[in-house]
Order: C-alpha cells, then structure tokens, then sequence
C-alpha cells in the first residue's frame, strides 16, 4: 500500500491575503480555488511539485479564529524544504516576511525559522545532500610570471573566503605545489554539481578572474570514495 498526507489544514482569516501570501510571497502555486457556498471556498495553495498541499480555510467561528496563527501552541508548524537556502533567505528578505530565527548549521542541514503572515512558524531547510552526490573540483593555478607572489595569494584567499560564504560550499582549500612554488592546487567541495555551476557563475570569482593574476593550469571534478 503507498499512502501519502495529502493535505494539511492551515486556518486562516481571509482567503484572498492568505492566498496573495504564499502565492506572491512564498511561490507557491495555486492548486485550485472553488466557491462552495457565500462564506466557504475550497482553496489549495503547495509549492511547485509538492505532493503535500495547504487548504486555506477561512475561521468560521470565534474558536477556530482563536487558533490562527497558533495551530501548535507555539511551536514550529510547518517544514518547507529547499535546494538552496540562501536564494530563499534572500526571497523572504525581499518579500519583507519576518525571519525569526536566522540561519545555522545543523546535522541534518541549514535551517532558519519564518513567520507567515499570520504568526504560523516555519521551518526552511536546506537538507544535507547524500554524500555520494557531493561534487567535488581540483584546479593546478599558475601565478602568472608578472604577478607579485603574495598579490595573487591575497586574490585567492579572498575568493576562498567569499566561496565558503556560498550556500552550496563546504570545502575549499588552497595548496602549494612542492614542485612547483609558483602552481597553487585548490580543491574545493560542493553539496552538488548544481551548487559547482552556480559558484562558477557567482560575482566574486568573475571579479578574482578579472584580476588575471594566475593562469588555469588543469582541473578535473572528483568523487570521495571514502
């Protein structure tokens, strides 16, 4: 047998600014919206692709209403999942919603707490991702010949460390080749190949390339096998 919650009841005061709420702010899609009678709709609300949804119902009497935005006494309610907590974190910074916890690091991901609009209390959650899809990048960097030795070195320390400040990093070390004083190994680790494309995008190291104090020696991608 494959059962599945499908719903989840969220007590509101008013459709249509709950719905506005999770639509415009939050992201989420409206699943459907049907008058059932002059005071009662059938409005479900989910983020894309969630198997679980929200029914938005509309308190209809004075204890149902005591219950908005307290439908657990206080404690945290709901627990939304992301890919990338630090482009949510910044989502909810710009919609104004209020983050009462920020975030940390925990054992089993990132996490911060937010409010709806009602007070509800939210759990955002960037999971750990399973070892044996972390991504992880060796590059052999050469000092250029006309570059002072530690101007490059002070570049590479400030991209390393803006790249750890990245929401997808857990790794990034540099290295000196004893072989070769002037080669710099840098190896650096990312919860997925998705976070590696988005640091190669990211405005620090685009500002590090524009620099041009090192040449790319070769790199390759790597997988930790113990």
């Amino acid at each position: 047998m494959a059962n599945h919650i499908n719903q989840i009841t969220l007590v509101v005061k008013d459709y249509d600014e709950a719905i506005a709420f999770y639509t415009q702010k939050l992201h989420f899609d409206l699943i459907e919206d049907t008058v059932l009678s002059d005071t009662k709709r059938w409005v479900v609300v989910a983020p894309n692709n969630s198997q679980c949804r929200l029914l938005l119902a509309k308190a209809a009497n004075e204890e149902q209403l005591k219950s908005i935005g307290n439908q657990t006494g206080g404690r945290v309610f709901l627990f939304l999942n992301t890919d990338n907590l630090e482009r949510e974190r910044q989502n909810l910074i710009d919609k104004k919603v209020n983050i009462v916890r920020e975030s940390k690091q925990e054992n089993y991901g990132k996490v911060l707490v937010f409010e709806d609009l009602y007070g509800n209390l939210w759990d955002l959650i960037e999971p750990v991702a399973k070892n044996n899809s972390h991504y992880f990048s060796t590059a052999i960097l050469a000092i250029k010949p006309e570059v002072d030795f530690d101007t490059a070195i002070e570049a590479l320390k400030k991209l390393q460390a803006e790249t750890k400040l990245e929401a997808g990093n857990f790794l990034f070390e540099l290295h000196s080749n004893t072989t070769d004083a002037k080669q710099i190994i840098v190896w650096e680790g990312f919860y997925s190949e998705f976070d590696f494309q988005l640091h190669l995008q990211s405005n620090h190291l685009q500002d590090f390339l524009k620099q041009n104090v090192v040449d790319f020696v070769s790199g390759y991608p790597a997988k930790r096998i113990v």
